[in-house]
């Protein structure tokens, strides 16, 4: 039995004295940047529709933004005041044309967090029967 309790006894004290003599590792914590894009305007250079306007909207990660409002080749919406917050490395903007059935996908723009500070950035959404669309938007730090 005492050979035993040696035995077992011994792997413990070896754990302890190593647990002692090695520094606690340092608490490690995650920060997440959170980011605004600063929506300024959305232009429509080429609609989609052939008969009539457009009724485009705007979705960044999921949720809608602006619109659908109608828009014509020419027609500038002005989007100031408008704001999307998301954390990571990127968001995305789609932008659709609405129908009487299936809206009409126009296009996405991926917004990196690299443009933080980088001032006014300008974009197209051209995806979709040579619709074109220009939008404007600044990203920065919340």
């Amino acid at each position: 039995m005492r050979k035993v309790l040696r035995w077992a006894v011994l792997p413990l004290a070896v754990a302890a004295l190593a647990s002692a003599a090695l520094p606690a590792a340092a608490a490690t914590t995650t920060t997440t940047t959170t980011y605004t894009i600063e929506l300024i305007s959305l232009t429509c250079n080429k609609k989609q529709t052939a008969v009539g306007k457009d009724r485009p909207y705007l979705n960044i990660d999921g949720t809608r933004e602006f619109g659908p409002v109608e828009m014509g080749k020419g027609d500038t919406e002005s989007l100031v005041g408008r704001t999307h917050d998301f954390t990571g490395s990127s968001a995305v903007m789609e932008l659709f044309e609405e129908d009487s059935g299936v809206d009409d996908f126009l296009g996405n723009v991926i917004v990196n967090d690299t443009e933080s500070g980088a001032g006014v950035q300008v974009d197209e959404f051209d995806h979709l029967n040579g619709a074109k669309y220009t939008i404007v938007y600044e990203v920065n730090p919340a």
